[in-house]
């Protein structure tokens, strides 16, 4: 309904905007304000519209996942090409006038508006080069993004074998001035591009990292294992998994147990859940030994 009503206000807004071009001409004989007036009605009407247009693509594929938000930001980027080159050719600016035009006032206009011209910029950068592409799943690594990693109490890291610190989320939308990040915990955060281009970038998604290894310690109590035999034991426990590295024992402090240490492959999507399974059978083989 939303739509409709929106649809609706557009044909208000372009009948409006049509009706000015048709009457201004009769008290208005100026052409440059005359073709200002049009170039405006252009950008207001294009612009409009084009919000239309891309909201409602949202909402018909938004259960087709990814394809919801390149399809829609395709059209949009298409979008602002043609209504650029519309509100040239109104103005009747050729491409001569445009760079000799361009080249004072991009020196005026920079300084007031550099960091919009930054973001900007960057924005056209990270689109043409690739830097990240809707749908990657990224963590951005930046000091002018401010986070706290947990510190205490240590077991609240779920992680690999290291913090990899930043922000995570997945690439939902890249604009000409910030990108759309949505967060694992489902928050949205906007990033300038020009703060983007500068960071580092982790692309969990990338075709590159498509597995990644994992490291699994446990403690045994030592006085209940064969150490004969425990490396069979462990091996069969975890038939199934691709171990890649280990086990292997390091003897504890007290001298009264040992850690078991390993490595297992796993794809980027499920490592938790592979670790989480590889632990929990670790775990029941140490209570299968201890009640023995």
């Amino acid at each position: 309904m939303r739509f409709y009503l929106k649809f609706l206000i557009g044909l208000v807004l372009i009948s409006f905007l049509f009706t000015v071009n048709y009457i201004t001409p009769r008290y208005i004989t100026n052409k440059e304000i005359l073709t200002l007036i049009e170039a405006v009605s252009i950008v207001v009407g294009g612009l409009y519209f084009l919000f239309i247009i891309t909201d409602g693509l949202r909402s018909v594929l938004e259960e087709k996942g990814k394809f919801s938000i390149i399809i829609p930001n395709i059209v949009k980027y298409l979008g602002y090409i043609i209504i650029f080159i519309s509100v040239f050719s109104a103005l009747g600016v050729t491409s001569g006038e445009a760079i000799l035009g361009g080249a004072f006032a991009g020196i005026v206009i920079g300084l007031a508006l550099q960091p919009i011209l930054q973001n900007f910029f960057a924005g056209l950068l990270i689109m043409g080069t690739g830097f990240i592409s809707i749908g990657d799943h990224v963590r951005i690594m930046s000091t002018n993004i401010t986070y706290a990693p947990a510190l205490l109490p240590p077991y609240k890291f779920f992680s690999r074998d290291f913090i990899e610190q930043g922000v995570e989320g997945n690439v939902v939308e890249i604009d000409l001035f910030f990108s759309r990040i949505l967060m694992d915990n489902g928050r949205e955060i906007r990033v300038p591009n020009f703060i983007l281009l500068q960071s580092s970038v982790i692309d969990y998604s990338s075709k590159l990292s498509k597995e990644i290894i994992v490291n699994v310690k446990v403690e045994f109590p030592l006085n209940k294992l064969d150490l004969e035999r425990v490396e069979e034991q462990i091996i069969e426990t975890l038939k199934g998994f691709q171990i890649v590295e280990g086990p292997y024992i390091y003897e504890q402090s007290d001298k009264e147990h040992v850690v078991i240490s390993l490595k297992v492959k796993s794809d980027v999507e499920n490592w938790k859940k592979v670790k989480s399974e590889v632990l929990k059978r670790l775990l029941i083989l140490r209570k299968r030994l201890v009640e023995s």
